[in-house]
């Protein structure tokens, strides 16, 4: 007997038989075939049970169609909840987005539960990683207000329905498969990134911040390997690279699957409603902690690039103040950048190991300032150095590109500049302080690596090689940039300064150690030549920023703790200057106890220097009597933390 039956698209149904009726022997042949389709069955015992018409030709069917109502209702009334936990009245400032983002979700999973539940595991699959991010946030930081916690989930949602599409299109003709690849690789770089997250939260124990962010892409890909070396083992590498393959098998077995299913097709009009109704919600819901990460990095980039662009009307501004250099002093000045020192690692600052014997030889002599409450404005280098050596400091609002620079500034009081480094020239981006560095009329540059690595080829002391074979002019100023106390701490010092090892406070104490031994005996013999020149007036010392090496944490802003902005700070002067300055000198004593922040080290060596900006404020240079600030209103990282939450 043969029954003839139409069904609908997405059918499931069942056949009663007779109580003799045996399967194996008369099988029942049935396919469904996807549009409405007549449907032909072939089982010679088959009793097929109608309510409506007894003995007739009868099938039950059960649709998986979702009730759409429910579903909106539902995913709104989570909406609901999360405006009673927050007084910030977002559903009614934001209604069209979230009503749209909640409108498309609900046709998706309608979608998505109409036809295989395979389609709705992946897409769980693509939008649990990312709302997962919404966890470490809360986790990590402060809490996180309501309001922003619904807008990252409309976020994700949009985010999600956006790789359904694509996948969605590919159904409509076979040119559509195009949309497979952009589908794919849209759905395994969204895992990729939050695995991602999720191991700098492992590191760190932290959420990434634009500071982080920004480090990242002004490193090389050698310091990157120090950080991951220091920080992850080989296990967490194993792990990283086998979920990525897991999740990828995933989606590779998603695809198999969703090539050989038929999808029910939407009007097309409908269905491009739906997608411009997506991008659009998409484009809205982007002000949220995730996005505004990058808006921040993309703003800082942009702030050193018009720094860069500015150049010239900054130099024709200063050319402009003819007083710059009449008043400026003559000699030689020294400015020697650190890198990475702690102070709190320092005999000359109360540490018990011997790291710094010159230095604490140094203290008893004339004309010598050890500052005791220094601290860096940030915990990276460029941060630091960009504000360090500008005009540009937490507690003005100069714009960075309108801010001189420390040798735009002296070139124009009649100063010869020299700029000696042992680091590398550029990153992944010129900042300003390549900008700065490539201002100087003449360089060197021992690290001839290019930004390509962080490894030195030579030591620190080389920089006094170089600096005797410099010829000085009457009015001179010299920056030395070391590489310091840079990670791998085992690489910035030759193995005869390796004097403590295996003595149980840890390698990477020992090692750091070790590093600051060398920076004394690189600056002792520094200060033994400078001293001897005839012209020399004046060196001052300071780091940008320091290492929490005690608690293995770096220098990693997003995990800030004031031990990575204690940083050694100090000055000499010959007695010629002295004599001739002895304002200069009376301030430094009067102020060696005094808080003070390295951002301002612009505003003091131009003090030092005599070169007078009408601009700059007497009370932020340390070598003047005028100088003010105190603990309570000085800040650090760009002005988000005060120096009086530091507990020492």
């Amino acid at each position: 007997m043969y029954y003839l039956k139409r069904f609908s698209k997405g059918d499931r149904f069942f056949i009663a038989c007779r109580r003799n009726y045996n399967p194996r022997k008369y099988p029942v042949s049935r396919k469904v075939l996807w549009g409405g389709a007549n449907v032909l069955y072939f089982c010679p015992e088959a009793i097929f049970l109608d309510l409506n018409i007894k003995n007739k030709l009868h099938c039950i069917k059960k649709s998986l169609f979702p009730h759409f109502f429910t579903i909106f209702f539902s995913i709104f009334s989570i909406a609901l909840v999360i405006q009673f936990l927050t007084s910030e009245f977002f559903i009614f400032t934001k209604i069209r987005q979230l009503l749209c983002t909640t409108l498309i979700t609900t046709c998706i999973f309608s979608i998505l539960l109409k036809n295989k539940k395979v389609l709705l595991y992946n897409y769980l699959a693509a939008l649990l990683p990312l709302l997962s991010l919404l966890f470490l946030k809360i986790t990590a930081d402060k809490p996180l207000p309501a309001s922003d916690a619904a807008f990252y989930i409309t976020f994700c949602l949009a985010i999600t329905n956006t790789g359904f599409l694509l996948y969605y299109y590919t159904s409509y003709t076979r040119y559509a498969k195009i949309f497979f690849l952009p589908a794919f690789l849209f759905q395994l770089l969204c895992f990729i990134f939050s695995l991602l997250v999720w191991g700098y939260y492992a590191a760190s124990g932290q959420f990434p911040n634009a500071a982080a962010l920004l480090a990242f892409l002004q490193t090389n890909p050698s310091e990157a390997l120090e950080y991951l070396q220091t920080n992850f083992t080989t296990i967490t590498f194993v792990l990283f690279i086998g979920l990525i393959l897991t999740y990828l098998s995933w989606i590779t077995c998603f695809i198999k699957r969703l090539t050989a299913l038929k999808i029910t097709l939407l009007p097309l009009l409908l269905l491009v409603l739906i997608s411009t109704g997506n991008l659009w919600t998409l484009y809205r819901s982007t002000d949220n902690f995730l996005v505004n990460i990058f808006r921040e990095t993309q703003t800082a980039l942009h702030n050193y690039d018009s720094f860069a662009q500015q150049k010239a009307a900054r130099q024709k501004a200063l050319a402009s103040l003819a007083e710059l250099n009449s008043a400026s002093a003559s000699g030689a000045y020294f400015l020697v950048i650190g890198e990475s020192q702690n102070k709190d690692h320092m005999s000359a600052y109360g540490y018990e190991r011997p790291t710094t014997p010159w230095l604490n030889s140094m203290t008893d002599q004339k004309n010598f300032f050890l500052f005791q409450n220094a601290y860096a404005c940030h915990s990276h280098t460029v941060p630091v150095l960009t504000y360090a050596l500008t005009a540009k400091n937490q507690y003005n609002a100069l714009a960075l590109e309108n801010a001189a620079s420390i040798i735009e500034v002296a070139q124009a009081a009649g100063f010869q500049t020299v700029w000696i480094s042992n680091q590398v020239k550029y990153s992944a981006w010129d900042t300003p302080v390549s900008v700065i560095a490539d201002q100087a009329q003449t360089q060197y540059w021992l690290n001839g690596h290019l930004g390509e690595t962080t490894q030195t080829t030579r030591y620190d002391l080389s920089l006094v090689d170089v600096l005797k074979t410099l010829p000085l002019a009457d009015k001179t100023l010299v920056v030395l940039h070391l590489m310091g106390n840079h990670g791998s701490y085992q690489e910035r010092y030759p193995h005869k300064f390796q004097r403590w090892f295996n003595t149980g406070k840890g390698r990477n104490i020992d090692t750091y150690d070790n590093s600051i031994l060398y920076n004394d005996y690189v600056m002792q013999n520094l200060f033994q030549f400078i001293e001897q020149l005839p012209g020399f007036q004046g060196l001052v010392y300071f780091s940008d920023h320091a290492d929490d090496v005690d608690a293995n944490l770096s220098h990693d802003s997003s995990r800030f703790t004031f031990n990575m902005v204690h940083i050694p700070f100090y000055a000499y002067f010959s007695e010629a200057y002295a004599q001739n300055n002895p304002q200069v000198i009376d301030a430094c004593r009067q102020n060696r106890s005094a808080y003070f922040t390295n951002d301002l080290i612009f505003d003091t060596m131009t003090d030092i220097m005599q070169i007078h900006l009408p601009a700059l404020k007497k009370e932020n240079s340390l070598a003047n009597k005028n100088y003010q600030h105190t603990q309570a209103d000085l800040k650090t990282l760009y002005g988000k933390k005060s120096l009086s939450e530091d507990c020492k």
